[in-house]
Parts: C-alpha cells; sequence; structure tokens
C-alpha cells in the first residue's frame, strides 16, 4: 500500500469523514472490514503485488471488493439493496478522497460498479466461481484511454496500464 497515499488521506482530515460515515451506517462497519481483508488477501494470492497498480488486475480488485462488500453487509443486514447502496456509498468515499488522478477515479468507479452488477446478476456466486469468473474479465480488460470510453465498456473491466 502507498504510505504517501494514507498520509495525505490523514492530512486531509478525512479520518474524520470516515468516521463520520460509519457512524451514520454503524452495522456496515464489520462486514465492510472483513470484505476489504478477504478482498485484499484473493487479490494477492492470485496477482501478488500487480494489483496495486493501474492494470487489469487492479480492475480485478475493485470489482471483487465491491461484490464482497454487498454480499458480506446484505448478510449482515438483510436487506441487498440497502448493501449494494451502501457499497457505493463508501467506495465512492475511497475514490474521492484518494489521491488518484481523474481518469485512475473513474477506472476504479467504473470497475466498482462491475462488481455490484456482477452482485445484482448473481450474488449466490461461490467465490471460487466469482473469482474465475473476475479473472477471465481481467482477460478481456479493456485499455482505457479516455473517459468516454467507458461508455463503450458497460460490462467490462477497464484498466489504464498494460500488464509487464
Amino acid at each position: 500500500m502507498k504510505t504517501m497515499g494514507l498520509t495525505k488521506l490523514v492530512n486531509k482530515g478525512n479520518v474524520w469523514s470516515f468516521l463520520i460515515l460509519f457512524a451514520r451506517y454503524p452495522l456496515n462497519l464489520i462486514p465492510t472490514i472483513l470484505a476489504s481483508y478477504q478482498c485484499v488477501k484473493i487479490s494477492n494470492e492470485h496477482y501478488g503485488i500487480l494489483h496495486h497498480r493501474n492494470n487489469a488486475t487492479n480492475a480485478f480488485r475493485h470489482a471483487l471488493w465491491n461484490f464482497l462488500i454487498v454480499r458480506k453487509c446484505s448478510a449482515w443486514r438483510r436487506n441487498k439493496r440497502k448493501a449494494i447502496r451502501w457499497a457505493q456509498i463508501i467506495t465512492d468515499w475511497h475514490e474521492e478522497f484518494s489521491p488518484n488522478e481523474p481518469l485512475e477515479k473513474e477506472m476504479d468507479l467504473h470497475n466498482n460498479h462491475i462488481g455490484r452488477k456482477l452482485y445484482i446478476q448473481d450474488n449466490d456466486e461461490s467465490i471460487e466461481n466469482l473469482v474465475k469468473l473476475l479473472k477471465e474479465k481481467v482477460e478481456n480488460s479493456k485499455l482505457l484511454v479516455k473517459r468516454e470510453d467507458l461508455k463503450k465498456y458497460n460490462n467490462d473491466l477497464v484498466h489504464i496500464e498494460n500488464l509487464v
């Protein structure tokens, strides 16, 4: 993880906005932390540190993260609609306060949306099958050059750096 990014978050005072967000949605704290942990663990197992770059493996992580947040929060709260909305709120917050360039932010928001969309399409998917599906999507991930191109990639993961 980027230490500099964490420093920027703290320096911006975003810790307070983070705490306020969870104060408004306290039942989502534990499942979100568990989903985040599981997501990084799975991403590390499959891609090592590659998923910390703006490539297709990063797209995998973002989609997986959103799917897992929705799954864990809906199990915890027994409300899929609210869980989907929460996943969007917390991951949008993350992108708003992360030190990313505009195209990186758009890429992440798009891949987050793909993860939530996959949950809506098949929320009973096993983690193993989900990982397999996302790995297939990684293989077909589209190179994003400009924001306007996102309209063409409604169901695809996107990346802005090719894997080396």
